[in-house]
């Protein structure tokens, strides 16, 4: 593996000194990251996929079991976020995220064997402790200038870990679901028995990282401010930024609702069985949700889409997942129904991928591994911590039978109308050519030094 380093006195096309990184991030590398991110969405989508039994073990409401999937992590995962900005960014990656798996390991098996609803919040709150600094982290090496295959790409190949995460979460979970037949496994309800058996590919995943602690571009490129300075940056010359702030979150609470409550849909307006449905709703995901988030990836890695703003292709995913929500709402059939949620997961996770895509060269160096931790940590409060709670409180105030749907419905339609005129007016705003420029000259010289 490459470890030269690079000539540290180059300038950006805007004057601004570079400090080049110091290895090159290989393929190997941006798959294990989003390897470990597929580990997180399994175990954060686990109230989706035990809905059912959940409701039944702890006699909870829609909203109970929306505030498990929301407000229980979601508010310690921004808060935890936020805290972990101040000191993690002095803590080498590799091994920082290897810690943050060991602890949300904790909490998923502390989940499984809690036997009433707080405990089962403080776990989800333990898992949102856990995942907080994750996610931050592996962008400070996704981000850098020297990934072998471009930003954008391994930055829509790692958020393509979550969206598969959410459908292994469903189809391996509901697949165990039904091969469990309802029957007791070593003396465990089978939600718990399945929950248990999910976390334990993270003990390899933790190894792994461990493993890479000190090499593969396990140090930013250069020094890392702090949330104040981010923070202050924000207010100043980056103020364009937080209008994709606002719209990354909003495409994010139709990902978050649709992805918690799709099985349960399935299951009360086409009688499938809970594991069925799960598996089925994974099975859509499973290739519905890599096709949005590497067309993301795709699109706005284009030479074409170089200092281009990434509202076009935002606008687009959120106009889609309007319609499929629309179809949803529409399907006579259990085919019509699987075909719009299909284009539902595909186009939104488009548009919160082209978000993420696009702050990364919106942010300069020296910020960005604060600013991605204020961005993750407010669009997980707002998309993550409202989405499912919304709709399942929505769906316990209708008396009809497909309360839950049209709950979903009206949660998507309401965000592509405030989204939308967001994205499209603010959206020149939302480019950076100069950083493009440099990212290109930064990668060059990296690889030429390699040579």
């Amino acid at each position: 593996m490459t470890t030269d380093t690079a000539d540290p006195r180059q300038r950006r096309p805007d004057g601004e000194a570079v400090v080049a990184p110091a290895r090159i991030v290989g393929v190997g590398t941006v798959l294990l990251l989003a390897g470990v991110q597929f580990a997180a969405f399994v175990d954060r989508a686990m109230p989706s996929v035990v809905a059912q039994p959940l409701k039944d073990a702890f006699d909870l409401t829609d909203g109970q079991v929306g505030a498990l999937q929301g407000p229980a992590f979601a508010l310690t995962y921004a808060v935890a976020m936020l805290a972990a900005g101040h000191w993690a960014r002095r803590v080498e990656p590799f091994r920082l995220m290897a810690f943050c798996l060991a602890l949300w390991t904790a909490g998923s098996v502390a989940f499984a064997l809690a036997d009433s609803y707080p405990m089962l919040v403080g776990a989800r709150m333990l898992l949102g402790i856990g995942q907080a600094a994750f996610a931050p982290a592996a962008l400070v090496v996704l981000g850098s200038a020297g990934v072998a295959i471009g930003r954008a790409r391994a930055v829509s190949i790692f958020t393509t870990g979550s969206a598969t995460g959410r459908s292994g979460g469903l189809l391996l979970g509901g697949a165990l679901l039904v091969a469990a037949s309802g029957a007791s496994i070593m003396g465990l309800a089978p939600w718990r028995a399945v929950s248990l058996a999910l976390v334990l590919p993270n003990i390899a995943l933790i190894a792994a990282l461990l493993a890479l602690s000190g090499r593969d571009g396990s140090s930013p490129p250069e020094p890392s401010s702090g949330l104040g300075q981010a923070a202050a940056w924000l207010c100043g010359n980056g103020r364009a930024v937080l209008g994709l702030f606002v719209a990354g979150a909003g495409c994010v609470i139709s990902v978050q609702a649709a992805g918690t409550w799709m099985p349960s849909i399935l299951h009360r307006s086409f009688g499938l069985p809970v594991g069925e449905a799960a598996v089925l709703v994974g099975l859509i995901v499973l290739v519905a949700a890599p096709t949005g988030h590497l067309s993301a990836g795709w699109l706005l890695g284009r030479q074409s889409m170089q200092g281009r703003s990434p509202a076009l292709p935002m606008a687009a995913g959120l106009v889609l997942s309007m319609i499929a929500a629309v179809g949803l709402s529409a399907a006579a059939s259990l085919p019509m129904a699987i075909a719009a949620m299909a284009v539902l997961v595909a186009s939104s996770g488009m548009a919160a991928t082209t978000a993420l895509i696009g702050l990364q060269p919106l942010a300069p160096d020296r910020y960005r591994r604060a600013v991605n931790t204020l961005y993750l940590a407010g669009v997980s409060l707002v998309g993550v911590g409202l989405g499912p709670w919304i709709t399942g409180a929505l769906s316990d105030r209708s008396s009809a039978s497909a309360g839950l749907t049209t709950s979903l419905v009206q949660l998507i339609l309401a965000v592509g109308v405030f989204v939308l005129p967001l994205a499209l007016l603010q959206g020149e705003r939302w480019v950076s050519g100069s950083q493009d420029r440099g990212q290109r000259l930064r990668v060059d010289s990296v690889r030429r030094t390699a040579e």
